[in-house]
């Protein structure tokens, strides 16, 4: 299996961090990290020193290939450049006879195909087809590549989370302003800025809330857009921007916070949703790539529509002044995710499909 390792931050590395340790439990599993300690704005460059780094995975990718060898070789991949820099990955795990599941995370992989050359286009497609199983997180995402790869096997696996340890600190609004969080990439995309002109609304409406923002920047200025943006709208006393968090701290923010709020324009399936979820979080996302099979708008959470931010404006009211509703819906998202989404069934049916390629190619 390939993918990120520590200090990437992002949804992919956040998914294999919970798969990987129950996976090993049922197979051979040799887990190749293909980046490290690489923040998002630094990807996607084509640099002297990107170069030697994707040269140096390039040779240990080889090196792990023939002294393990593998039935399957697992690649997980996102989007834009990176999608181009795996692709050697597929090429030559064809070329020595292995099984290759591609797993597709990145919700604008759609966007980028479409806007690609002819000449990308046809090799995406060639790859594409090179793929013995391909894993999406959504139907609109398994749609679209059906129909740029008719009959190649497409395999929907929603995302998972493992089982939330923490106890819930709720806040009382008779104590102090309920806090909404954001946990992603701080940019356009994520819809950040558009959160904060609804704070900067809910204030004028004298609508206690509190906000923090965890992540990190999208692409370089993003964050200090962000916190001039708080300056200008006065929203010092109720915005903080609290860093990236992950592990023990990530779990104690979650603890802490009220509600999630995650405006975005695309996505596949957040892992901080998932996450929220499980923390017994209301949340408040917008209806794209496979947020709606976890979001159900108006029982655990609310949907809006991308950039609407009167409506964010209403439901942020709503869960403010609402205790008992946020409890409720935090309740039920937390079923939802014990039902639906837990590690242990996702990994019966990674199973399942590794056992079922293995028999129809005779292994």
């Amino acid at each position: 299996m390939l993918g990120p390792g520590e200090g990437v931050m992002g949804g992919i590395t956040t998914f294999v961090q919970v798969l990987t340790p129950v996976l090993e439990q049922y197979v051979d599993l040799l887990y190749l990290i293909t980046v490290r300690d690489r923040l998002l704005r630094d990807s996607g460059r084509i640099s002297i020193h990107n170069i030697l780094l994707v040269v140096s995975q390039y040779v240990r990718f080889l090196i792990a290939l023939f002294r393990f060898r593998p039935q399957i070789v697992h690649v997980h991949t996102s989007l834009g450049i990176a999608w181009l820099k795996d692709t050697f990955f597929i090429l030559i795990s064809k070329l020595f006879g292995h099984q290759v599941f591609l797993h597709m995370h990145g919700g604008n992989f759609p966007e980028i195909y479409k806007k690609s050359n002819p000449y990308i286009q046809r090799y995406t497609r060639k790859i594409l087809d090179l793929a013995d199983v391909i894993i999406v997180l959504s139907a609109e995402y398994r749609n679209f590549l059906g129909g740029i790869v008719p009959g190649k096997r497409i395999e929907l696996l929603k995302n998972c989370i493992g089982v939330f340890t923490g106890s819930r600190q709720i806040q009382d609004q008779n104590t102090g302003a309920p806090i909404a969080l954001f946990l992603g990439v701080v940019g356009p995309s994520k819809g950040v800025f558009d959160l904060l002109e609804a704070m900067s609304r809910l204030k004028s409406k004298s609508c206690s809330l509190k906000l923090w923002i965890a992540g990190y920047e999208e692409r370089n200025g993003d964050l200090a857009h962000a916190q001039n943006l708080i300056q200008i709208l006065g929203l010092e006393n109720v915005c903080q921007y609290i860093g990236t968090v992950i592990g023990a701290e990530k779990l104690q923010v979650l603890q802490e916070a009220s509600m999630l709020v995650l405006p975005s324009y695309m996505e596949a399936m957040p892992m901080s949703i998932l996450e929220a979820m499980a923390a017994r979080l209301p949340v408040i996302a917008t209806p794209v790539g496979g947020i709606p099979d976890l979001v159900r708008d108006g029982y655990n959470g609310f949907l809006v529509p991308p950039g609407d931010i009167s409506a964010l404006v209403l439901k942020l009211e709503t869960l403010v002044r609402d205790q008992v509703l946020r409890e409720t819906m935090g309740r039920r998202g937390q079923e939802i995710v014990n039902k639906e989404f837990g590690v242990e069934h996702y990994v019966k049916r990674l199973l399942a499909l590794y056992e079922l390629r293995m028999e129809e190619a005779g292994n």
